[in-house]
């Protein structure tokens, strides 16, 4: 089975894909900032990651360079917008893709599914 982790400071954006990935028999593990996120993703293997981009404590930019530094797991970046110069920044660290807000559950799910 697939294991999603969600890296949101949003409740209700965590919320949301947690009831998602449900209605397709996925579950999800959370963290509500980039620095919970880094310790769920040294203590476990995850297939896939979901990230926003702006968040407290640190940055998705900051946590995503962190993460590459020790693992290559398949990442989507959560935004409602993004600069170009910012795009390039998280192409440059190997993000898989954007997922925009507001998102479908089809779009989640087409992307979730892929890993299963």
């Amino acid at each position: 089975m697939v294991r999603i982790l969600v890296i949101d400071d949003e409740d209700n954006i965590r919320l949301l894909l947690k009831e998602i990935f449900a209605l397709y028999g996925l579950t999800m593990d959370e963290a509500e900032n980039g620095r919970v996120g880094l310790d769920k993703l040294a203590a476990a293997h995850y297939d896939l990651v979901f990230m926003d981009k702006r968040m407290p404590v640190m940055s998705g930019f900051e946590t995503l360079e962190r993460l590459r530094e020790v693992s290559d797991v398949p990442v989507y970046l959560i935004s409602a917008y993004q600069t170009s110069e910012e795009m390039e920044a998280f192409i440059s660290l190997g993000i898989e893709g954007i997922l925009m807000k507001p998102f479908s559950i089809e779009e989640v799910a087409e992307i979730a599914l892929k890993y299963r």
